[in-house]
């Protein structure tokens, strides 16, 4: 089997040939487009490169690849951004989609994979979608796409992105998408043993995001709760110091600290959602009214580009994830990270593992679209 040429568009810290390289699927590297030069330095770390930064609206090489993947920037497709869209000559970063498409006519490879926000799919943005896949079936390929989470291939993150596969029409391949996989792990086991204290939420940070403010109520007390972690944040009642709880007096009838919980602010009727060890919490808007969906129980909500997720620990502090467990997150191993640290500060850290793609979900896809065929 000859090696599998492929072309990061996009590339980020390289998530396809991290994915490659865990399957053992023979690949090499044809090129790698990526204009943030932190990004770059990552990716050279881990992947032993020297590649510069390169502006894919300028890039038109003459090479020969078989795969094409790129995770177009998602800013003005995302719930989180200005909703500017991707129209073709917008000039916004989502429509540099259509860059893709200029290098895929050009080159025509075997595959090409589009990793997107979910809000793509959605009556604003859904022209864009359709337009990508009109013009890939002109150029010859065959197209399938599904909403993926990362939760359903073995990462406790609640990332939901649509996948699109475009298979040229000659290679004859009818692609299935991976079943789902039974979560096994829980966000408590993405997380350091030690942790640094600059990490803790301080106590006027806490009181922006709890519902009971000054921590007058006690916990509330849930039995056989099992938790998903999502984006961190808040943190329970009880008499507080430095950010460590201290139980007062009317909580001498609770059991221990695994049954009670933190109430977190969140728009439903409640005005709150409960958060309990090991579950996440977005820190992002805490003055907000309109957040729903704060609290993860045991999984991640979607990393976002910076600190803003939480969790809860076993003694009912918040404190934001570490740039480590970000990266584990996404499916990177310590020793990847460990080598982009060097080169990069933990801002940068937190913005490339926010976008990047789940290393696990592109194995489950490579699995099926080229290990299994022995391509």
């Amino acid at each position: 089997m000859n090696k599998l040429r492929i072309l990061e568009l996009f590339g980020g810290i390289g998530a396809c040939s991290k994915a490659l390289e865990k399957l053992g699927i023979d690949y090499e590297i044809a090129d790698y487009v990526e204009i943030d030069k932190y990004a770059v330095k990552s990716f050279n770390a881990i992947h032993n490169t020297n590649f510069e930064p390169q502006d894919i609206t300028t890039w038109n090489k003459d090479i020969e690849v078989d795969l094409v993947m790129h995770g177009s920037p998602c800013q003005d497709f995302s719930l989180a951004g200005l909703q500017a869209g991707g129209d073709e000559g917008s000039g916004t970063r989502s429509s540099l989609m259509y860059e893709t498409i200029r290098i895929v006519k050009k080159l025509k490879p075997k595959y090409v994979i589009w990793e997107n926000v979910k809000n793509l799919l959605s009556k604003k943005h859904r022209h864009n979608f359709d337009s990508y896949l009109e013009i890939m079936e002109e150029l010859g390929y065959t197209n399938y796409y599904q909403v993926l989470n990362a939760k359903d291939y073995g990462i406790p993150q609640n990332r939901e992105r649509v996948f699109t596969i475009s298979i040229r029409n000659d290679i004859n391949k009818i692609f299935i998408f991976p079943e789902k996989q039974e979560l096994k792990l829980k966000l408590k086991d993405m997380l350091e043993e030690t942790v640094d204290e600059k990490y803790y939420l301080s106590d006027d940070k806490i009181d922006k995001i709890s519902h009971w403010k000054g921590f007058q109520k006690p916990f509330e007390k849930v039995q056989g709760k099992n938790s998903i972690v999502p984006t961190l944040t808040a943190r329970g009642a009880g008499e507080e110091h430095n950010g460590m709880i201290t139980f007062s007096d009317n909580l001498e009838n609770t059991t221990n600290l695994q049954e009670q919980c933190l109430n977190i602010k969140n728009a439903t009727k409640k005005g709150y959602i409960e958060a309990y060890e090991g579950d996440s919490v977005n820190l992002a808007y805490p003055d907000s009214k309109t957040r729903r969906g704060r609290v993860g129980e045991q999984v991640s909500q979607t990393l976002q580009c910076n600190d803003s997720m939480g969790v809860v620990n076993n003694d009912l502090r918040i404190r934001k994830l570490t740039p480590k467990e970000c990266w584990r997150l996404m499916g990177f191993d310590d020793e990847d990270f460990d080598k982009a640290s060097k080169v990069n500060s933990n801002a940068q850290l937190y913005k490339q593992a926010g976008n990047s793609i789940v290393v696990n979900v592109l194995m489950a896809i490579f699995n099926e679209l080229l290990k299994k065929e022995g391509e």
